[in-house]
């Protein structure tokens, strides 16, 4: 991959033209997520359908991209795997997720992290299952310090898993609030295999920053690429020429929203007025939205 930088899943919000915008201006890699793996497993047709519902696509054009799955149930987690292998780089395995709608279903992290040897016989399972590399993404806890983050990820490694990644927020934190970097290290310390980083990346200059302090191979960023989305090409700059280069945020979102209508009419025939009253638009309460859960008043449940 070129580039360190990684856009987060978020949970089925960004269509493939969104998505390979992002990848032109400066994303490493692309996440289409979460796919349930008892639906995709149970499918007839073999169709990605995220856990809102809707449908998500994939192109060759946007590789690399990983898709990742969640569950609870080794078979099902292997079955879906091999259904979605053709549409993957790398398939990740969701053991993160703080949201309801798969706290409810026990699934991610308030189901499975404080199950480690579980955790190790999905990824063994999935890991036998298909070809390309698998990978993992957990949490640091659920409500504070309970869960050996270590043990955990030492568990994912020995099953096989190629990588892993970790969002240094407990699970009941959700988005917001400091993120506590020092388990990120503590996992790189511990693992042979690439370790990402994930959560309290603001800014370029915090990308920078959390590659230095945790030595992380790569860098995951969600909220934030919404919220300012040149954050990928900025960090690029600043990691390869030491320094930023200064963009209006009027300025920032034009850039983006004219490579993201050339993809939109490209993938999904978007003539122009229409993509700016409805893809634009779309895109902008995306973004007020997510500032509020930057700032703490919202939660994405």
């Amino acid at each position: 991959m070129e580039g360190r930088g990684v856009l987060a899943p978020l949970a089925g919000m960004l269509r493939l033209s969104l998505r390979m915008t992002y990848r032109k201006l400066g994303a490493a890699m692309t996440c289409v997520g979460i796919i349930d793996a008892s639906k995709m497993a149970q499918s007839k047709d073999g169709r990605l359908i995220n856990i809102l519902g809707t449908e998500e696509q994939t192109c060759e054009q946007e590789w690399p991209v990983c898709v990742q799955l969640i569950g609870s149930e080794a078979d099902y987690m292997a079955e879906a795997a091999r259904r979605l292998e053709s549409s993957a780089n790398i398939i990740d395995l969701n053991f993160s997720g703080p949201l309801r709608k798969v706290i409810d279903t026990d699934y991610g992290a308030a189901g499975l992290l404080n199950k480690p040897r579980q955790i190790a016989k999905i990824v063994e399972e999935v890991v036998k299952s298909v070809s390309v590399p698998v990978t993992a993404k957990i949490r640091i806890g659920i409500k504070g310090s309970d869960v050996d983050v270590v043990r955990v990820a030492k568990s994912i490694e020995g099953a096989g898993a190629s990588g892993i990644t970790v969002h240094a927020r407990y699970a009941n934190e959700y988005y917001t609030g400091p993120a506590h970097w020092e388990y990120i290290k503590k996992v790189r310390e511990s693992v042979g295999i690439p370790v990402t980083g994930n959560g309290g990346v603001y800014s370029a200059s915090d990308a920078k920053a959390m590659l230095e302090k945790t030595e992380c191979d790569f860098v995951m960023i969600g909220t934030e690429a919404i919220i300012n989305p040149l954050i990928f090409q900025q960090t690029n700059e600043l990691l390869e020429t030491g320094k930023v280069t200064e963009v209006s945020e009027m300025m920032g979102l034009l850039k983006f929203f004219r490579q993201y209508s050339i993809f939109a009419k490209r993938i999904e025939h978007k003539g122009l007025w229409k993509f700016v009253r409805r893809s634009c638009r779309n895109f902008m309460k995306m973004r007020a939205y997510m500032r509020q859960i930057k700032a703490g008043t919202r939660k994405l449940e």
